[in-house]
């Protein structure tokens, strides 16, 4: 099952990273939407990034080696949620900082992305 939930991760990021890298411009109006949402934004950005970290807490907890860093992942992705869902405020203020003219951030998330996808997908196969 382990090796299962790596794999989901692993082309969760390939996939997400390969968007970002290719529709940077796109992913900012995505969240500059989200942002004018106020403090529903914040919720449907938790809702966004909840099912994967639940899905990995619940099913991947290992914390050895490369695969350690899909459950941390996990974890993170459930804190960031929790976050989202019980400090809305926050989560628009963090919504905030994204900004048309800094589009590249995003490319080098989606490189990061994809290069962690890989790594995972690699150590999983």
């Amino acid at each position: 099952m382990e090796t299962s939930v790596e794999k989901l991760v692993a082309i969760n990021f390939l996939v997400f990273g390969l968007s970002h890298l290719l529709q940077p411009r796109v992913w900012v109006q995505f969240f500059i939407m989200l942002r004018e949402k106020g403090e529903v934004g914040s919720f449907l950005n938790g809702f966004v990034h909840f099912p994967l970290g639940a899905f990995v807490v619940a099913f991947h907890n290992v914390w050895h080696g490369i695969s350690m860093i899909v459950t941390i992942i996990g974890w993170g992705l459930v804190l960031k949620s929790t976050l989202y869902f019980t400090y809305p405020q926050h989560g628009v203020r963090m919504l905030g900082t994204v900004k048309m003219a800094r589009s590249w951030h995003f490319v080098v998330a989606g490189a990061f992305s994809i290069a962690l996808g890989s790594l995972i997908l690699y150590s999983a196969i």
